[in-house]
Order: C-alpha cells, then structure tokens, then sequence
C-alpha cells in the first residue's frame, strides 16, 4: 500500500522536556513542525523527576510561553545555597540576596514543565503531534530528509531534529558516534518530609560516595533528594525498610533538617557522563540528552538541554526564510552549543574527581578551597552568576532583560 508523504519543515523526534520548548519556539514563526513522540503523556501519573531550573532557562521558559502556567502552581525556590564537605570543615554559602535577586532558582517536577509544554503546543497551528509513533528509519537526501515510522507513514522535512534522550534513535540512525563513561554510580531520588523547615535552601553534603542533595520543594518540610552512592549501598539503600533508610538518611546528611519524618517510594538510575561526536549532521541535529549527559551533582543536565533547544530554535527563528536544514546553519549551533557543554561536563567531572579523593592532600586542598572561595565574595559572585546562567554565551531567548 502507497502511504503518501506529509511534508514538513521540521521534525523534532522527542517530545519531552527539550524537544517540548524546541517546538513551542519554533511554534511562533510559520513554520510547519511534527513531533514524534513514543509514550502518550498521562498527566495524572505519578512522576518523581524533579529539575533544578537557573534562572536562564526561566528565561526561555518565559520565550515559550510556559513561565506564567508554570507560576501559577507550587514550585520550590531555592534562595540560598549550602555545600560542605563531609570530610572536612570545609563549606561555601551562596545567597542570592548578594546578587539582588530574588532566587538562585527553581525546583520545578517534570510533569508541570510537561503539561503547560502540551497546552501551549496545542493552541499552535502550525504544530502536530505524532503520538504514539516510533522512528524505524531515517534516509538523508540533498534537499531534504524522510522518516519512516513503525506504523508505516512516511515523513518528509527539512530538518530532523533527535531531542530523543540518551539512546536516542535519531543518533544512531545517522550514525553519529557518542562516547560513554560510567561513573560507577547509582542516584537515589525520592521525596523527603523533615523535621526541621527548609527555609528555601538547597543543601549538598559530599560524601566518599558521591554527593547527597536536599532540593527544596514548594512545602517547606518536603524536600527531592539526590543520592548519589555506589550501586552496591544504592540497591541496599532501596530495600531496605522505611525506617531504616530514615536512619540512614539522617546519618548521611548530618541531620541538617532533623528526623525525616516521611519519604517516597525510592527510584534509582545508573549514572554515567556521554557526549557525541557531532552534534549535527546534514539535515539533522541533536539536542539534549541525545547529544550530550552529565553528572546530577550540580544540577545541570536539564538545563543544558534547554539551552540547546533554545540556541537552535534561535538561529532557526531568524532564518526562516531559508533553508532551515542546511548544514552551515546547523554548524552554527554545534559551534555555539558544543564548548560550552564540554566545559560544563570537564567541570563536573572534576568536581566527582576532587570530592571523591580519600587522598589527605587532595582533602585539605579541596577544604582549603572551598572555604577561600567562601571568604571571597567576587568569587563567589562569579560562581553564581555562571551558575545562575546570567553569564556565558547565551542565546537571546536565554538572556534576563537586566544581564543583557
């Protein structure tokens, strides 16, 4: 049976987070855009994944159009920042009152972000949904690209674009090699009520193991927690009984917050550093996860990607009167996106490297540091700022009206 081809000028493989504001800025131009995506999103189900949002993809949530849904419900703020050294006195504090700024940032689920993503996409017409569907083939032409589902429709576009996460089939179908690392680690993530408030701070306790974040979340006794460790105490720190991980946790992070009175069911994932070759190839591009992964310990995997979608979606925006899908254009965002995101990857790797040494040099050096840099206050602000990303090479959909 013939199908016939339904042309596009895009097509963005992934309709999570990434390719979600991908398409919701590319939504505002006249631009016709498909988006494949594998799962029906259920927006009752219960999804543990929190994000911690800086204040640049904010920024870009405000260009998509999803800040004001997102406002309207409870999400935690982070307005300070608390990092210590589990072995050593070492600590660094971080306030987001010596910027002037009301927050460092926001700890928002996964699933608003996903929800006020799919209400925004459904007011656009120039925007499809191709869901449930599945990407078996990809065939590159000169001028333009095709993609064959599972279920037998035939696409044809200008550009394809993996936001496909990280086994990303859009990646292996070009043939874009990506580089793996395993951390030889497990996080935990579950939410955690505890005795004592949380006052809008984040904490970080660097253990042996791996770092313990407490991400503060809109109730001021209820916190999303990190826990990066071993697999082995990773998969005993899942079985065990609630009481006993209570104890566990306590112990872990000092007691900073008191008892913990309550947490969720416990969720785990392998952790592991990836990054391809190439972030572009003719008529294709990758974007988050697909093209790159990082360590969660400082909370940046998520808005890595959304910094790709905006940057991409940027340079799109301003040549739609061309051809959207040439590689020199395309080359333009691997060029932007591309360095950053290594130095982004080098320095969280360090941060693993250094924190991880049970060396007593490599302990006194990163306890010396750490509480230097806490007694520097321009340090301190640099850190932020970059951190916050109110510094950097940002696209303009990134960029607060008062860092311009």
């Amino acid at each position: 049976m013939n199908i016939a081809k339904i042309d596009y000028d895009l097509i963005i493989v992934g309709g999570a987070v990434s390719g979600g504001i991908m398409a919701a800025l590319s939504g505002q131009s006249d631009l016709k855009i498909g988006i494949i995506e594998s799962r029906v999103h259920d927006p009752e189900q219960p999804d543990p994944r929190v994000f911690a949002i800086t204040r640049a993809s904010e920024q870009v949530f405000r260009s998509a159009g999803i800040w004001d849904e997102l406002e309207s419900q409870p999400m935690g703020h982070f307005r300070e920042m608390e990092v210590w050294d589990a072995n050593g006195s070492g600590s660094i504090h971080f306030d987001s009152k010596s910027l002037c700024e009301p927050t460092l940032g926001y700890i928002i689920g996964n699933q608003p972000i996903q929800n006020a993503l799919i209400k925004v996409i459904a007011e656009m017409d120039n925007v499809r949904w191709l869901c449930p569907e599945k990407v078996d083939q990809i065939e590159v032409q000169t001028d333009h690209a095709e993609v064959f589902l599972d279920s037998g429709k035939r696409l044809k576009s200008k550009l394809i674009v993996g936001a496909d996460g990280a086994h990303s089939r859009v990646r292996e179908l070009v043939g874009i090699d990506s580089k793996t690392h395993d951390y030889q680690q497990t996080a935990i993530v579950c939410s955690v009520k505890s005795q004592i408030a949380h006052h809008d701070v984040a904490r970080q306790r660097f253990l042996t193991s791996g770092p313990l974040a407490f991400l503060p979340l809109a109730d001021p006794h209820v916190c999303s927690i990190v826990w990066s460790t071993t697999p082995d105490q990773a998969q005993v720190l899942c079985d065990m009984p609630a009481d006993n991980f209570h104890r566990e946790l306590e112990e872990a992070f000092d007691s900073k917050l008191g008892r913990v009175l309550e947490t969720s069911r416990r969720f785990s994932f392998p952790l592991n550093r990836a990054h391809a070759k190439n972030y572009v190839s003719n008529r294709v591009a990758l974007i988050g996860d697909a093209a790159h992964r990082v360590h969660p310990l400082a909370g940046q995997g998520a808005n890595l990607g959304i910094l790709d979608a905006a940057t991409l979606a940027e340079i799109l925006l301003k040549n739609t009167d061309t051809d959207i899908g040439r590689f020199p254009l395309l080359r333009k965002y691997e060029r932007q996106r591309k360095g950053e995101n290594l130095s982004v990857i080098a320095t969280m790797d360090g941060f693993k490297h250094l924190f991880g040494s049970t060396l007593e040099p490599v302990q006194w050096l990163r306890n010396f540091g750490m509480d230097l840099a806490n007694s520097c206050p321009p340090a301190k602000k640099i850190i932020m700022q970059k951190a916050m990303g109110l510094k950097g090479d940002l696209p303009e959909l990134a960029r607060t009206p008062n860092f311009l």
